[in-house]
């Protein structure tokens, strides 16, 4: 015997098989990323976007993990498909410049037939770096703070910082005991808060102001720029 532990990775009860699909149907699944632990006896698959999909443990698993371990192992797991999936971001290509704000945002101060004097461009100029300034320090507070969840069944809990998760914490008992289909659910539940948790909606859509809009729209359209600051008629 080589010692090496093969898991498979599903629950002996009927009720936690996956449902079958033709052979035809697509599987959402298969452009997930999965990361796993050193183990192999847990996997954590994410999408392009670092988002958790689904927390599988193999059934067999405490012939390798302590119950106290298991919540490192989907630590190590969770962290290599998070770190796949930034690789992947990092892959793509440069998204293009942003388009002009929709009607909903604040509006520009200035009508769009106003000159625009030197010294409304560097009011305007301050004002963008301000905003900019401001959400830069608020993202820096976020990003450096660490963001805690717990499983509304009490069973898990987990830290995360700067995108990675630190640690999660499972009752011991609780893991002993608990079907693989129940602990694979507060498992997910808790990475996806802390996912959710880790950059505040307002905050993942870029910064936001009047100014920054006014600017934008000005840039967005070089003809009406020329004008307003007199360079064209």
């Amino acid at each position: 015997m080589s010692g090496e532990f093969r898991f498979g990775f599903e629950e002996n009860d009927e009720g936690d098989q996956p449902p079958r699909r033709s052979p035809d149907q697509p599987d959402a699944r298969d452009d997930l990323l999965t990361g796993r632990d050193p183990d192999g006896v847990v996997a954590v698959a994410v999408n392009d976007e670092a988002e958790v999909q689904s927390v599988t443990i193999a059934a067999g698993w405490k012939q390798a993990v302590d119950p106290r371990a298991l919540g490192g192992a989907v630590v190590q797991a969770a962290n290599a498909a998070t770190v796949q999936a930034l690789a992947k971001q990092a892959e793509r290509p440069t998204a293009p410049p942003p388009s002009p704000p929709p009607q909903s945002q604040p509006q520009p101060q200035s009508q769009p037939s106003e000159r625009i004097t030197p010294e409304d461009a560097l009011r305007l100029i301050d004002a963008v770096n301000n905003d900019l300034d401001r959400y830069t320090q608020r993202m820096a507070e976020v990003v450096d703070r660490p963001t805690t969840a717990e499983s509304r069944g009490g069973h898990v809990r987990g830290t995360a910082r700067r995108g990675q998760v630190v640690a999660l914490d499972a009752d011991p008992a609780w893991t002993h005991t608990a079907r693989v289909s129940e602990m694979q659910h507060e498992f997910l539940e808790v990475l996806r808060t802390l996912h959710a948790r880790g950059v505040p909606a307002d905050l993942a859509q870029g910064p936001r102001s009047s100014a920054i809009a006014e600017l934008t729209a000005l840039i967005s359209d070089p003809n009406t720029l020329l004008r307003r600051v007199g360079l064209l008629p």
